[in-house]
């Protein structure tokens, strides 16, 4: 009866074993199943696939190809900023006209051709009625041609549309010492008998003093023209300390530090210059100016 009994329980611990065997061996040899990937020890050679991957950043190279070189891009950056860049050497543009005048012509070369050209453009602006950059053309073209007729003749004209009457006359006048009898002869004329009135004969032999304080005058209004007040003011306070008795040279003393927002000192300017000439040229507009100043500080 024992061995009865006993008999299907060794016959269930076998099968208990032989199930446990089984799984046992299961686990051993998932390595040999062909669909998961062999397993690599950290110090076992790489297989083939890896080196592949490890020899080729492919795309690094291509990109380290694709990519100029540095020399390269520095030579396309500075020949397209060649192209563009100014010859400071060059004749500025923007500097003023009075900064260099005939007197100064012995240290410039003699350039006909230059001068020429600043002649064409000089016209050309006087047409336009620029008259400060025709201004600024005609003295340059007789830095590089002094004594240049046509140069002088320009310059007289434009000194006459701005007012500039005693530099005008003396324009005129010059043109006529260089050609009596030239093209525009009758012309000069006729202007100096219009200015004539107009002006004090006795400034007209000025002193060096004088004519620096013009020269300087010339050369703020140029740069007032280009809203350069700062340039502006330093040339008005020259003019102002070589012709203090000028009140022109007041009024544009305020007109630059207006233009600067040093409002307050702009409207003594103005002040000074309606002294000095209640009746001047400048006189509505100098009023003006102090109105809109007084608007902003207050009386």
């Amino acid at each position: 009866m024992n061995s009865g009994r006993s008999l299907p329980f060794f016959f269930l611990t076998a099968l208990l074993c032989l199930s446990l065997q089984r799984q046992v061996r299961a686990q051993e040899n998932q390595d040999n199943q062909a669909h998961i990937k062999p397993r690599v020890s950290p110090n076992e050679p790489p297989g083939p696939r890896q080196k592949q991957t490890e020899k080729a950043p492919a795309p690094a190279k291509a990109q380290q190809q694709s990519e100029p070189a540095p020399a390269l891009q520095q030579e396309q950056g500075e020949s397209s900023s060649k192209d563009s860049q100014i010859d400071l050497n060059a004749h500025p543009l923007n500097e003023a006209a009075g900064s260099r005048t005939p007197e100064d012509a012995e240290s410039y070369p003699f350039d006909p051709h230059r001068a020429q050209k600043d002649i064409e453009v000089g016209n050309y602006y006087l047409k336009q009625k620029n008259y400060r950059a025709a201004l600024d053309r005609f003295h340059d073209a007789l830095l590089y041609k002094p004594n240049d007729a046509e140069a002088t003749y320009g310059l007289a004209v434009t000194q006459d549309r701005m007012e500039l009457l005693e530099q005008a006359y003396k324009s005129y006048s010059k043109y006529l010492e260089i050609l009596p009898d030239g093209p525009m002869a009758a012309q000069a004329q006729e202007a100096m008998k219009r200015i004539d009135p107009r002006i004090d004969k006795n400034t007209l032999g000025e002193s060096d003093a004088e004519r620096r304080a013009v020269r300087a005058l010339e050369q703020g209004e140029n740069f007032l023209a280009q809203n350069d007040y700062e340039a502006a003011r330093l040339r008005f306070e020259d003019a102002m300390r070589l012709a203090p008795q000028d009140p022109e040279v007041y009024f544009r003393m305020g007109q630059s530090l207006q233009g600067m927002q040093r409002l307050d000192p702009a409207r003594v300017y103005y002040r000074k210059y309606l002294e000095m000439q209640p009746a001047g040229p400048f006189a509505t507009d100098a009023k003006k100016s102090i109105e809109q100043i007084s608007a902003v500080l207050g009386k």
